[in-house]
């Protein structure tokens, strides 16, 4: 039988398929459309997909991380779901389970300090920021 090597040049092609799918990130792409869909639920998935690839190329064109699909008053209604008491603050432990909950899986709570609304707006922005989805350059 004749051994074929795929086009990066390695024998394994479970190594030149890993490599692929990291370098493209396809996973991120992937996850990033499913989690759109399935948030947006559109009537026409297919014409909503055509879209949403036209603005994440139009950042990857412009080297732009792609926007979170979370809007401020999605970060207001996400604390609110958290503040049970209505007290205006939540615990780091309920900040750890909201960033979860928005997508952001590694984040852990620098203090033990309670969160107000405000604190809690600027440390989703900036973890949303830090896992928006990227892509190499065309």
């Amino acid at each position: 039988s004749v051994v074929r090597t795929a086009k990066m040049g390695t024998k394994d092609p479970r190594a030149d398929a890993e490599k692929y799918l990291e370098q493209h990130n396809v996973r991120g792409l992937f996850k990033h459309l499913s989690t759109k869909v399935l948030f947006a639920k559109p009537e026409d998935p297919k014409a909503f997909l055509v879209q949403e690839l036209k603005k994440i190329q139009e950042c990857q064109q412009e080297q732009k991380p792609v926007p979170s699909m979370f809007e401020e008053k999605d970060l207001v209604a996400m604390f609110g779901m958290f503040d049970v008491t209505g007290c205006g603050k939540i615990s780091s432990t309920q900040m750890e389970k909201a960033m979860h909950n928005l997508g952001i899986e590694d984040f852990a709570a620098t203090s033990t300090e309670k969160a107000d609304l405000n604190m809690f707006i600027g440390t989703a922005r900036h973890e949303l920021e830090k896992v928006a989805l990227r892509l190499p350059p065309l």
